[in-house]
């Protein structure tokens, strides 16, 4: 790869990535919003883009002003009828699908208005819940719990709930900095303070003892192109040769196993690379166990359940100083370690040498396992029932997460089925089931 292939990849990546150019554009937004007076469902649209975009207080405060009477009967039916910042999900998921994924009940309604919890994660769910069921008639019997896949959030995708209860939808966030961001979309939204990759059963893993572990770098990563490998195989280039390298991830179109060969032979990468795609849970499980240490090198995108996962694994995480990654609030002395791309491969080669004395799972035990979360979600949803008048006499069945939201306990899912055949009957609400079994 030549200096001014690298020179133009670099500029790319700081252009989609810099907070400075986010808030220019998103000013710019905020500006088209204001003089869209005479086309509403246009002017929605043009906020909700700009508030992901601002990230100074006093702009963002103004956008979420403006959005304010948008979320207010009869108004907000606007977000559904002119289904606003739905597009890209037409594009890119099912939306005429109207069964919910990724979705798993974790309470049915009581008497005297006691109100059942459905879990569904990814805003593609709740399209499909306005547009297929009587969402509004769902609400006043369930609170509706999921997991934004972005951040910034996508907040023409959260408004599509907006008048449609007086409580609130609770949204787990994407990265701890985005509990602040989700009162733009206040009372329509709550924030929860859980990430995705909260989930983790640690259960699954049965880590090796350092001079066991056989893998010196694993990435578990897909192959976009903002996953950057090309960062690791730069680095590689001037690392030992008989380092034991494994990536473990899904092809996208025009990145195979052949391409990125390719690209880390055209970066100097002189180690034998082992590539697995589109492996079962499990073998990204046992390299993950085995992996001396995990790197992940994106700049941008949600919580990262792969980082967590590796501190269950007992491999510490290496990301990049700089990255807005939600798990990052997860590294620390005792977990792994923030990596700053000058000089890169001695960084990694510190980070090799030192990697038995970490201690991520014992770490990740005592803060982030699926109890954790969901004893902080109960907490949550029973103190908000207490307060605003909804009696609570049972709590919500625990969940964890593996490839789909799955029960902690399997004896509540026989438990949950009458009253997941009543979600069915009643609301026309259909969760299509992975039953997870291990291969």
């Amino acid at each position: 790869m030549s200096l001014i292939q690298r020179l133009r990849r670099r500029t790319r990546e700081h252009l989609l990535t810099s907070f400075a150019l986010n808030d220019v554009v998103g000013c710019f937004t905020l500006a088209c919003a204001l003089l869209a007076v005479r086309r509403p469902a246009r002017r929605l649209e043009l906020l909700a883009q700009a508030c992901r975009r601002l990230s100074s207080r006093w702009s963002r405060s103004l956008a979420a002003r403006l959005l304010r009477p948008g979320q207010r009967a009869p108004e907000a039916g606007i977000w559904r009828d002119r289904q606003i910042g739905w597009a890209r999900y037409w594009r890119e998921y099912d939306l005429d699908q109207p069964q919910l994924t990724t979705s798993l009940l974790l309470k049915g309604p009581g008497p005297g208005g006691e109100k059942g919890v459905l879990y569904s994660s990814f805003e593609y769910n709740w399209l499909r819940l306005v547009a297929h069921h009587d969402a509004r008639r769902f609400l006043s019997e369930y609170f509706l719990v999921g997991a934004s896949s972005w951040s910034p959030p996508d907040y023409a995708a959260m408004l599509s709930m907006a008048g449609l209860s007086a409580d609130p939808i609770f949204l787990g966030v994407s990265n701890p900095a985005d509990v602040e961001a989700y009162r733009v979309a206040e009372p329509t939204i709550r924030a929860l303070p859980i990430m995705a990759c909260d989930w983790i059963n640690p259960d699954f893993y049965a880590p090796r003892v350092a001079h066991d572990r056989d893998i010196d770098i694993l990435m578990v990563a897909n192959f976009s192109p903002f996953k950057r490998h090309w960062l690791l195989f730069d680095a590689l280039k001037r690392m030992r040769r008989d380092l034991r390298v494994a990536l473990i991830g899904i092809p996208v179109p025009g990145r195979s196993t052949d391409e990125l060969r390719q690209e880390a032979r055209a970066l100097g990468a002189r180690q034998d690379l082992e590539i697995l795609t589109n492996v079962p849970i499990e073998v990204v499980t046992e390299y993950q166990c085995r992996a001396k240490v995990s790197l992940v090198f994106s700049l941008r995108e949600g919580s990262c359940v792969a980082v967590a996962e590796s501190l269950f694994a007992g491999s510490p995480v290496g990301l990049l100083r700089r990255a807005h990654i939600g798990a990052k609030a997860y590294i620390n002395a005792q977990t792994g370690t923030l990596l700053r791309e000058p000089m890169l491969h001695r960084e990694l080669e510190q980070f090799l040498d030192a990697s038995a004395s970490y201690r991520p799972r014992e770490w990740a035990l005592g803060h982030i396992t699926c109890r954790h979360a969901s004893t902080r979600l109960n907490g949550i949803l029973r103190d908000y029932s207490e307060r605003s008048g909804h009696p609570w006499t049972r709590d919500i069945a625990p969940l964890c997460w593996r490839y789909v939201p799955s029960y902690l306990h399997p004896a509540d899912g026989p438990a949950l089925a009458p009253e997941l055949d009543r979600l069915r009957s009643q609301y026309g609400v259909d969760l299509k089931q992975f039953s997870y079994q291990p291969t």
